[in-house]
């Protein structure tokens, strides 16, 4: 046993020795990441799509099971959506009543309409993690839909009437508050994110 330590010990020397003639340059550390969570709030436009099954098609109305969607007599097809803005930050978001909201914009490109608002969801504080759903339904003819003559994009933005980024509880991200949606029959899969 007495000889187990003394190589132990012997080899610990050796150890340390190497050690003290090993030269690290200064340059040497840990690279700068950003956190996966921000330390602040930032509240998102989340890369987020999802049917709303929440919604149901009136009386009369024919279903397309597979895509969740529904066809009413007058012969407009009906598909609904949630997008969302997500406080993607580890901090609670507050904002001033009033002064903030997730707004979604419609642009119909194959009819070559401008952009029109589908939908405004004001908020005044989003706790960590939490989120503001944004709820539309994607409506054109059914004959459109049958053809594949349809391309729309939808923008979710975050629009604030004053400025938060300065803010300790504001928005510490203001490049991540937009996310766009195409919705297009030419192409196979019709739904892509942009």
């Amino acid at each position: 046993m007495r000889v187990v330590k003394i190589l132990a010990i012997a080899s610990l020397a050796i150890g340390v020795a190497q050690a003290a003639d090993l030269v690290v340059p200064k340059e040497v550390k840990l690279p700068d990441l950003e956190p996966l969570l921000p330390p602040c709030s930032d509240p998102a436009a989340d890369r987020f799509l999802e049917i709303d099954f929440s919604q149901r098609a009136p009386a009369g109305a024919t279903r397309v099971q597979r895509i969740g969607a529904w066809v009413t007599p007058d012969g407009v097809f009906h598909w609904p959506f949630v997008m969302r803005v997500r406080n993607i930050g580890d901090q609670p978001f507050f904002g001033k009543p009033n002064e903030q909201a997730a707004v979604l914009t419609e642009i119909d490109v194959a009819a070559g309409n401008k952009s029109r608002e589908v939908a405004s969801v004001p908020f005044d504080k989003i706790m960590p993690h939490s989120g503001v759903a944004v709820r539309f339904i994607f409506t054109a003819p059914a004959d459109q839909i049958a053809k594949a003559k349809f391309k729309r994009l939808y923008t979710l933005a975050i629009k604030y009437k004053t400025d938060v980024s300065q803010s300790r509880t504001g928005d510490c991200n203001i490049r991540n508050n937009t996310f766009a949606i195409e919705f297009d029959g030419s192409r196979k899969g019709w739904v892509f994110a942009k």
